[in-house]
């Protein structure tokens, strides 16, 4: 089925769309959250700029800082194009998507990613304007927390992820909808100023009950230009590979929690590489509507290997 056709089955058989209630300090008095579906809202892209974001990487694998402009060669389908915006990342805001696959394989993990998550958000916003969203997906898609500034608020949201909800289908049972809830997320609206976006999911990389099939989620993403950061919670089930997929082609990174690398060691490792981020923009030469590109962005000094997405479509 054509991707508009589908996004327009979606809409059709969807919950009605609404945003959550920001959960108050007492999280048990709080209004319950609501569903999020993929047109909860839209995405605005500007088409006069095609925003990159990249980490520069050592031999061994060290986020490199203090690059210029000059520093980074970029191709679109194979042609050089020269860089007209070009920003350190830790300049500009960041915005951050934390979901979590609260369905029955994951469930037994939450009480660690509940504890982990509460030195997160305090790491991870560190700029007035940063904002961060709290989701959370099994056969239905929560936004526990809407997009905010408040660290406080965003840790008290992380009690939601142990409570049952009033929602269609039953929580933990019968589906993981984690390819829908990345199109639902890369959805939100972000706004057109340039920055920093990712996610940040924990999930075994299992799908079962999603409308919308890999490719889509990856192609949303790239739409909106979110780096993908895949944290495999697992026993030894789930799909890895898909979590590497995901990551690979948004440009972020892929963790595995195990017994030398801990969720919080992951999360601060996340934390350096969005820290030292670059924004790289170009006009495109060819603004031909729901059109993909392939990018190709690598540093002049071949020492060096560049983390960036490796592709993405033009607005439709």
């Amino acid at each position: 089925m054509p991707f508009p056709r589908l996004l327009a089955f979606v809409l059709l058989t969807t919950l009605t769309s609404a945003f959550a209630q920001t959960p108050a300090k007492s999280p048990a008095a709080a209004q319950p959250p609501a569903p999020l579906t993929p047109d909860t809202a839209t995405l605005k892209v500007s088409s006069r700029i095609v925003a990159v974001s990249a980490i520069a990487r050592d031999k061994s694998g060290k986020p490199v800082a203090n690059l210029t402009r000059d520093d980074f060669v970029l191709k679109q389908d194979g042609k050089p194009q020269p860089i007209t915006y070009f920003s350190q990342g830790s300049s500009l805001p960041l915005t951050l998507a934390l979901m979590v696959d609260t369905s029955g394989s994951q469930r037994s993990y939450i009480p660690y990613e509940i504890a982990a998550g509460r030195a997160f958000f305090p790491a991870m916003l560190t700029r007035p304007d940063d904002r961060a969203v709290l989701v959370q997906f099994d056969s239905t898609i929560l936004q526990l927390v809407k997009l905010t500034t408040n660290k406080t608020t965003l840790v008290h949201g992380l009690a939601y992820l142990t409570q049952p909800h009033d929602t269609i289908g039953t929580p933990g049972n019968g589906g993981t909808l984690l390819f829908d809830a990345i199109v639902a997320v890369s959805h939100i609206e972000l706004g057109t100023q340039m920055g920093r976006r990712a996610m940040v999911i924990l999930t075994d990389g299992g799908d079962n009950g999603s409308h919308f099939n890999q490719k889509d989620a990856i192609r949303e993403a790239q739409r909106a230009d979110i780096m993908i950061y895949t944290v495999y919670y697992s026993n030894g089930g789930g799909d890895e590979g898909a979590l590497k997929d995901l990551s690979r082609q948004t440009g972020g990174r892929e963790f595995t929690v195990g017994t030398t690398s801990s969720l919080q060691q992951i999360y601060t490792s996340i934390a350096a590489d969005l820290r030292l981020q670059y924004e790289i923009g170009y006009k495109p030469p060819d603004n031909r509507p729901n059109k993909y590109h392939k990018l190709d962005l690598k540093a002049a000094n071949k020492d060096l290997t560049i983390q960036a997405r490796d592709g993405y479509f033009t607005p439709k």
